[in-house]
């Protein structure tokens, strides 16, 4: 598919080959092997360079949606050393396999 991510800006078919998907292949005529090689460093680098802004681009999709998550978020709560605290104790184990000393909890 060469549906484009809106975080990379990219579609993965161009992530993966460096370029977008041809419809209908163009008929290929005789190519040296230096023209080959020329054109193989620049898919090779068409890709390093698409990898690396689709890289930036997450980090920046990362960053603004840090930002838009932490917009409606409240004043972090700062305990001292010393504070008295309520725990919930809902979740905490109080039946035990066996009765005594050293009891394992289930």
């Amino acid at each position: 598919m060469n549906t484009i991510n809106t975080s990379t800006g990219y579609s993965p078919f161009q992530l993966r080959f460096g370029r977008s998907p041809r419809v209908i292949p163009p008929l290929q005529t005789q190519i040296s092997s230096s023209s080959v090689d020329l054109k193989a460093a620049e898919l090779l680098a068409n890709i390093e360079a698409c990898v690396a802004d689709a890289r930036d681009e997450l980090l920046a999709s990362k960053v603004d949606q840090a930002f838009h998550a932490n917009k409606s978020r409240g004043k972090e709560t700062r305990f001292k050393i010393g504070d008295l605290v309520m725990l919930s104790t809902r979740n905490r184990r109080r039946e035990y396999k066996s009765k005594g000393e050293k009891r394992v909890a289930k």
